[in-house]
């Protein structure tokens, strides 16, 4: 029965989402999914609500039930007390949280939020419990996630669940684990995948959608604080496309760099560096059989076009470090093979060699390697007994 919706990372988005769902008037039933105990003891902590801050007030919403990845299996979590408690395979000290197993429950509407790189992963640990009546909303950046998939978790067709794909352009700061701040509000475009289809112009009359896909894009653009549409898959890409070049280019600038996104403006090496990037970028686009008879992609994705559109953004997000530069700092692999890296598959595809944007994601990839050594061959400190005070130490 349909009305179950499971969210999948919460992260900035994740926890919008499933925030801005329960903030309906008649909101779903929502699961919240842990893939480790250490989130859900941080959300206990939260007394098991969300916070979104909104010009400085705070608004928490609460009733949401939890499952828990523990020992590959799944269980539910007691949100109310430990009444009803059920011993199993679990951690030490893990069971005050559980309750029955949920392993074997399907799931009918699943909203994933993790970022690209972790996506494919996080969505093994739930494949079991997906049928091909099943629908996977993916909200996250980066490109040809759903082939990648498709290739790795549901290689059988007969058994594949269907997809939405999405735009998210609201903007959102973290403050606090489940409690983040509303600082700009955006989009949510949403359009049922087509993955069989080219040109994409050639599937907009297809409405034959899975209940459970009709049901969470009904749900979804019936919830006010996401300002949720649903497009057409072409008009959805070329939303998605018009991001991908942001993201090719910014991500990758600042981690390399080290830098806020401003500093890459004004200076005439970047400058010239973003042109080239994007002469090679604008031509795989244009060449995409996805998008042929479209009217106006020439003109739309123009390096020119591209360049205004990427320094606009510059401009508006000078003082924030963007999501990829954080992942470096953090010693955290990339979304670099869905940004830059996708740029450089399609363009193989297509017979187009893009060494510019294969250079970059080596780049990116180098980057984070050498911050991984230099951390792994930092000297331990032993500060228990470190002098602060400059007075000498007394022996007893």
């Amino acid at each position: 029965m349909l009305g179950r919706v499971h969210v999948l990372g919460l992260g900035n988005v994740g926890t919008f989402i499933a925030h801005s769902l329960a903030s309906r008037q008649s909101p779903p039933p929502i699961t919240l999914l842990f893939h480790n105990t250490q989130f859900l003891t941080e959300f206990r902590r939260k007394k098991y609500s969300l916070a979104i801050n909104h010009h400085g007030m705070d608004d928490v919403k609460g009733g949401f039930d939890v499952e828990v990845l523990s020992l590959s299996e799944w269980y539910k979590v007691n949100t109310e007390g430990n009444k009803n408690k059920t011993r199993g395979k679990y951690a030490e000290g893990e069971e005050d949280y559980f309750e029955n197993t949920a392993d074997n429950e399907d799931i009918d509407c699943l909203i994933v939020c993790t970022k690209a790189n972790v996506t494919e992963k996080a969505i093994q640990t739930v494949s079991h419990r997906l049928t091909s009546k099943s629908t996977i909303c993916l909200i996250q950046s980066g490109m040809g996630l759903i082939d990648r998939i498709n290739e790795t978790v549901f290689p059988d067709p007969g058994n594949r669940p269907n997809y939405i794909e999405s735009a998210f352009s609201h903007y959102l700061v973290r403050q606090h684990p489940f409690h983040i701040a509303h600082k700009s509000p955006g989009t949510l475009v949403l359009s049922p995948a087509v993955t069989d289809r080219t040109p994409l112009i050639a599937a907009e009359e297809d409405t034959h959608w899975a209940p459970s896909t009709k049901y969470l894009l009904r749900l979804l653009t019936l919830t006010p604080q996401l300002v949720a549409t649903v497009d057409t898959p072409a008009g959805l890409l070329q939303h998605r496309l018009e991001k991908q070049v942001a993201n090719c280019i910014i991500g990758p600038l600042t981690a390399i760099n080290d830098c806020k996104n401003g500093e890459l403006l004004y200076l005439v090496s970047a400058t010239r560096l973003m042109r080239l990037l994007l002469f090679e970028i604008s031509s795989v686009i244009c060449a995409l059989p996805e998008l042929q008879g479209i009217p106006g992609i020439q003109s739309r994705y123009s390096p020119e076009r591209l360049r205004r559109m990427v320094a606009h953004t510059l401009s508006k997000t000078a003082n924030n470090t963007s999501s990829m530069l954080q992942d470096v700092r953090d010693r955290k692999i990339t979304e670099i093979e869905y940004f830059n890296g996708w740029i450089v598959r399609r363009g193989e595809e297509l017979g187009l060699k893009c060494v510019l944007n294969y250079m970059i994601k080596h780049l990116v990839i180098t980057k984070l390697a050498i911050t991984f050594r230099r951390n792994n061959s930092a000297v331990p400190l032993d500060l228990d007994n470190v002098i602060v005070t400059g007075d000498p130490q007394v022996d007893d």
